[in-house]
């Protein structure tokens, strides 16, 4: 237990300012007595106690004041470094002060705390893309609408540069804590209004439970950080409550963090194509490029595990760069008539010389720009709608195809389908999965399909799988497909590409 500071104990100050001013009085008498007499007709006795008495009150004021002086400096320092200066919040030190606060009292009276970890996905990227400056001000209203939307008297703290930590209390008159991190996660992510632009945001949030899973503040902010990292693989703005195997997944997770950036130097990273077909002619019409992973030790990474990481880490803005370039290097080895697609990250889109990369690799590879397109989530583009709008006009402007990836899982919505320049809506196989068994499903996935006619854009379906979903998907309209059934990826042959120019058509 750490000791009391004497200096601000109540009883040190009474007894420093009683003898100070006993000290004083005595002084001032003694000077009254030996060394003066009486002034103006007044008794020597009644000047010397006039004089002790003063200087006495000047003792006890001054060390009064000296104590208010050192309240005032031990609230300023104490200020200044417990609390984030931007937002005004405790930061991570105090914020562990807390939790040890709720540990102390839940241990007395039984009654569950939950330590909520809420962290805004890729924010260093969003900081990169719009600038520091945006970037603050983005936590400071983010931080706001976080007290606004708390129950009263929650403990909230800004513990990283885009992380966040609550205490809620489980009390009788409380919302569920599930409800309430649904409600959280609702209000939260609504755009904010910065003052150059709108800006979108996703979270991740991770739960710890006092007392299950422990009382010691180190430990149960590690674990919630595990359940948020947990969280943030399962999907984009989810939330998870902290279970023992997510150790096992966090250090995986360390694992591929460590060995990106060795694998990138390796050239353990390579491109997979699947081929994109035309249900009415049964040709191949172009093929999506498709990143892999190859470790000598624990052989295939799949995609799904390295690449949020490598969002995260930042390592996606080589690995992507060398990816669009290679793409448009091989696709010099295919027909006149075929193009490349190349996905590309949320990260990489937003990055503040992407147009420039994407020209110098059209112009370093000689493509034809018709050749290339260029797949974007409808997550990536949301993020900043502005400059994403913007972007999007310079790839259309170069000659590019652009695809809206994944469509119907993301913010689907009329505004950004008008406001947006873009060629192709990519249905996602999460559709496709169940066109046969789902009829919903299927009016679905014909009103995209005239939507797309409406709006003068393309439509292609991801993950076909069987010749009954390309029978029904050519009903709705939909003539380009790829998937499992036409061909799974696989490296780049020209023996292939020559011998199989068609293949099933669908009538």
């Amino acid at each position: 237990m750490t000791s009391r500071n004497p200096i601000r104990t109540k009883g040190f100050r009474l007894l420093t300012i009683a003898a100070c001013t006993l000290g004083s009085f005595v002084i001032g008498l003694a000077a009254a007595r030996y060394g003066m007499g009486g002034v103006g007709g007044i008794p020597a006795e009644i000047v010397g106690l006039s004089m002790a008495a003063l200087c006495a009150f000047a003792a006890a004021s001054s060390a009064a004041s000296f104590f208010a002086g050192v309240d005032e400096s031990v609230q300023y320092v104490y200020h200044e470094t417990q609390h984030d200066k931007l937002t005004g919040l405790p930061g991570r030190q105090a914020m562990m002060s807390k939790i040890r606060e709720a540990a102390d009292r839940t241990r007395s009276t039984g009654a569950p705390v939950f330590l909520i970890d809420i962290d805004i996905n890729r924010f260093k990227s969003i900081n990169d893309a719009i600038g520091y400056s945006n970037g603050d001000e983005l936590v400071r209203v983010f931080a706001e609408r976080l007290r606004q939307v708390v129950p009263v008297g929650t403990a909230i703290g800004r513990i990283g540069a885009g992380e966040f930590a609550l205490l809620y209390q489980d009390e009788g008159k409380a919302e569920r804590v599930d409800l309430f991190v649904e409600c959280l996660l609702d209000l939260m992510t609504k755009p904010y209004r910065l003052a150059t632009h709108l800006q979108s945001i996703n979270l991740s949030i991770g739960i710890v439970s006092l007392p299950k899973d422990g009382f010691e503040p180190t430990r149960l902010l590690r674990l919630s950080n595990l359940a948020l990292q947990h969280a943030r693989v399962s999907g984009v703005g989810g939330w998870a409550v902290f279970h023992p195997e997510m150790g096992e997944v966090a250090d995986y997770r360390q694992w591929i963090e460590a060995e990106l950036n060795g694998a990138f130097e390796r050239g353990e990273f390579s491109l997979h194509y699947q081929p994109q077909h035309d249900l009415s002619s049964g040709r191949i019409v172009g093929y999506e490029a498709l990143m892999r992973w190859t470790h000598p030790a624990r052989g295939m990474i799949p995609p799904a595990e390295f690449i949020p990481i490598a969002e995260e880490t930042g390592m996606i803005a080589p690995i992507g760069a060398w990816a669009l370039r290679q793409a448009c290097l091989d696709a010099r080895r295919l027909p006149q008539d075929c193009f490349v697609a190349v996905n590309i990250s949320a990260v990489q889109f937003m990055t503040r010389d992407f147009i420039a990369q994407v020209a110098a690799v059209v112009a370093e590879t000689g493509i034809d720009p018709s050749r290339l397109e260029i797949e974007i989530t409808e997550t990536a583009m949301m993020q900043d709608r502005d400059r994403a709008a913007a972007i999007l006009k310079d790839l259309t402007a170069m000659g590019l195809t652009v695809a809206v990836d994944d469509f119907g899982t993301g913010y689907s919505n009329l505004s950004y389908l008008i406001d947006f320049s873009f060629h192709k809506l990519k249905i996602d196989q999460s559709f496709i999965q169940r066109l046969e068994t789902d009829a919903s499903t299927g009016a679905v996935v014909s009103t995209i399909v005239g939507l797309s006619r409406a709006l003068g854009v393309h439509t292609i379906a991801e993950g076909v799988e069987t010749e009954h979903q390309a029978t029904l998907l050519r009903a709705a309209g939909c003539h380009i497909v790829q998937g499992y059934y036409y061909g799974r990826p696989a490296p780049l042959s020209v023996a292939a590409v020559e011998q199989k120019p068609f293949l099933r058509a669908v009538s």
